[in-house]
Protein backbone atom coordinates (compact mmCIF):
# COMPACT_ATOMS: atom_id res chain seq x y z
CA UNK A 1 0.00 0.00 0.00
CA UNK A 2 3.17 2.18 1.27
CA UNK A 3 5.01 1.71 -2.76
CA UNK A 4 1.23 2.51 -4.27
CA UNK A 5 0.69 5.85 -2.45
CA UNK A 6 4.54 6.90 -3.11
CA UNK A 7 3.90 5.85 -7.33
CA UNK A 8 1.19 7.92 -7.35
CA UNK A 9 2.45 10.90 -5.23
CA UNK A 10 5.41 10.60 -7.88
CA UNK A 11 2.31 11.04 -10.89
CA UNK A 12 0.48 13.38 -9.23
CA UNK A 13 3.64 15.39 -8.82
CA UNK A 14 5.06 14.69 -12.44
CA UNK A 15 1.35 16.28 -13.60
CA UNK A 16 2.09 19.27 -11.59
CA UNK A 17 5.28 20.12 -12.73
CA UNK A 18 4.33 19.53 -16.49
CA UNK A 19 1.52 21.48 -15.81
CA UNK A 20 3.34 24.71 -14.13
CA UNK A 21 5.70 24.06 -17.32
CA UNK A 22 3.09 24.37 -19.68
CA UNK A 23 1.41 27.26 -18.11
CA UNK A 24 4.61 29.45 -18.16
CA UNK A 25 5.66 28.28 -21.45
CA UNK A 26 2.02 29.81 -22.67
CA UNK A 27 2.67 32.67 -20.72
CA UNK A 28 5.47 33.66 -22.62
CA UNK A 29 4.38 31.91 -25.85
CA UNK A 30 1.38 34.43 -25.64
CA UNK A 31 2.95 37.70 -24.66
CA UNK A 32 4.73 36.98 -27.77
CA UNK A 33 2.11 36.38 -30.38
CA UNK A 34 0.14 39.29 -28.61
CA UNK A 35 2.94 41.39 -29.38
CA UNK A 36 3.20 40.80 -32.96
CA UNK A 37 -0.90 40.31 -33.70
CA UNK A 38 -0.82 43.68 -32.18
CA UNK A 39 2.17 45.11 -34.44
CA UNK A 40 0.42 43.83 -37.30
CA UNK A 41 -2.89 45.26 -36.50
CA UNK A 42 -1.40 48.63 -35.68
CA UNK A 43 0.24 48.29 -39.59
CA UNK A 44 -2.08 47.74 -41.86
CA UNK A 45 -5.29 49.28 -40.57
CA UNK A 46 -4.48 52.63 -41.26
CA UNK A 47 -3.24 51.52 -44.40
CA UNK A 48 -6.79 49.70 -45.05
CA UNK A 49 -8.69 52.80 -43.49
CA UNK A 50 -6.95 55.44 -45.66
CA UNK A 51 -7.56 53.05 -48.37
CA UNK A 52 -10.97 51.57 -48.23
CA UNK A 53 -11.25 49.38 -51.02
CA UNK A 54 -11.30 45.79 -51.60
CA UNK A 55 -7.77 45.73 -53.53
CA UNK A 56 -5.94 47.38 -50.27
CA UNK A 57 -7.85 44.93 -47.99
CA UNK A 58 -6.99 41.75 -50.23
CA UNK A 59 -2.97 42.77 -49.77
CA UNK A 60 -3.14 41.79 -46.30
CA UNK A 61 -6.53 39.28 -46.14
CA UNK A 62 -5.85 35.36 -45.59
CA UNK A 63 -7.69 33.24 -47.69
CA UNK A 64 -11.10 32.43 -45.99
CA UNK A 65 -11.59 36.28 -46.23
CA UNK A 66 -11.18 36.44 -49.51
CA UNK A 67 -13.37 33.51 -50.75
CA UNK A 68 -16.05 34.58 -48.03
CA UNK A 69 -17.96 37.06 -50.47
CA UNK A 70 -18.43 37.97 -53.99
CA UNK A 71 -16.19 40.70 -55.88
CA UNK A 72 -19.30 42.14 -56.59
CA UNK A 73 -20.10 42.00 -52.34
CA UNK A 74 -16.84 43.77 -51.52
CA UNK A 75 -17.05 46.40 -53.42
CA UNK A 76 -21.14 47.55 -52.58
CA UNK A 77 -19.46 47.28 -48.77
CA UNK A 78 -16.78 49.51 -49.92
CA UNK A 79 -19.24 51.52 -51.50
CA UNK A 80 -21.07 52.05 -48.54
CA UNK A 81 -18.51 52.62 -46.50
CA UNK A 82 -16.88 55.03 -48.91
CA UNK A 83 -20.19 57.60 -47.36
CA UNK A 84 -17.44 58.25 -43.86
CA UNK A 85 -15.08 60.11 -46.08
CA UNK A 86 -11.61 61.00 -45.90
CA UNK A 87 -9.97 58.68 -43.31
CA UNK A 88 -8.29 60.87 -40.38
CA UNK A 89 -6.79 59.10 -37.73
CA UNK A 90 -6.00 56.16 -36.34
CA UNK A 91 -6.20 56.11 -32.75
CA UNK A 92 -4.66 52.01 -32.06
CA UNK A 93 -5.84 48.82 -30.74
CA UNK A 94 -6.31 46.73 -27.80
CA UNK A 95 -7.10 43.17 -27.45
CA UNK A 96 -5.07 39.46 -27.32
CA UNK A 97 -4.26 36.83 -29.50
CA UNK A 98 -5.59 33.25 -28.74
CA UNK A 99 -4.54 29.66 -29.41
CA UNK A 100 -6.50 27.12 -29.39
CA UNK A 101 -6.17 23.45 -30.72
CA UNK A 102 -9.16 21.17 -31.81
CA UNK A 103 -9.19 17.65 -33.04
CA UNK A 104 -10.68 19.13 -36.49
CA UNK A 105 -8.54 21.98 -37.60
CA UNK A 106 -5.28 21.26 -35.01
CA UNK A 107 -3.59 24.24 -33.37
CA UNK A 108 -5.30 27.58 -34.54
CA UNK A 109 -3.34 31.31 -33.49
CA UNK A 110 -5.98 33.90 -33.82
CA UNK A 111 -6.27 37.34 -32.57
CA UNK A 112 -8.84 39.95 -31.95
CA UNK A 113 -8.66 43.79 -31.67
CA UNK A 114 -10.97 46.61 -31.08
CA UNK A 115 -9.85 49.92 -32.32
CA UNK A 116 -11.29 53.45 -32.61
CA UNK A 117 -10.60 56.07 -36.34
CA UNK A 118 -11.58 58.84 -36.91
CA UNK A 119 -12.95 59.82 -40.19
CA UNK A 120 -14.65 63.27 -41.78
CA UNK A 121 -17.63 62.39 -41.08
CA UNK A 122 -17.19 60.95 -37.58
CA UNK A 123 -15.62 58.26 -35.41
CA UNK A 124 -16.07 54.99 -36.34
CA UNK A 125 -15.25 51.66 -34.02
CA UNK A 126 -13.02 49.06 -35.78
CA UNK A 127 -12.73 45.48 -35.13
CA UNK A 128 -10.30 42.99 -36.20
CA UNK A 129 -9.54 39.90 -36.49
CA UNK A 130 -6.33 38.11 -37.25
CA UNK A 131 -4.79 34.77 -37.87
CA UNK A 132 -1.41 33.60 -38.21
CA UNK A 133 -0.56 31.66 -41.20
CA UNK A 134 2.82 29.87 -40.98
CA UNK A 135 4.88 32.77 -40.09
CA UNK A 136 2.54 35.25 -41.18
CA UNK A 137 -0.54 37.28 -39.49
CA UNK A 138 -3.31 37.71 -42.27
CA UNK A 139 -6.46 39.57 -41.69
CA UNK A 140 -9.24 37.49 -40.95
CA UNK A 141 -12.15 39.59 -40.45
CA UNK A 142 -12.09 43.49 -40.77
CA UNK A 143 -15.24 45.33 -39.20
CA UNK A 144 -16.40 49.01 -39.19
CA UNK A 145 -18.85 50.61 -37.12
CA UNK A 146 -19.89 53.97 -37.56
CA UNK A 147 -23.00 56.35 -36.27
CA UNK A 148 -22.16 58.17 -39.82
CA UNK A 149 -23.84 55.19 -41.57
CA UNK A 150 -26.82 54.84 -39.78
CA UNK A 151 -28.92 57.18 -41.57
CA UNK A 152 -27.44 55.72 -45.12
Amino acid sequence: MKKTLMILGAIFALVIVVGVIGFVFLSIKGTSLDKESKAYVDEVSPIILANLNRETLFQYASEDLKNSASTEEFDKIFSWLSKLGQFQKYNGSQGQANISVTAKSGKKITGYYEAQAEFESGPAKIRITTIKEGNDWKIFGFYINSMALANE
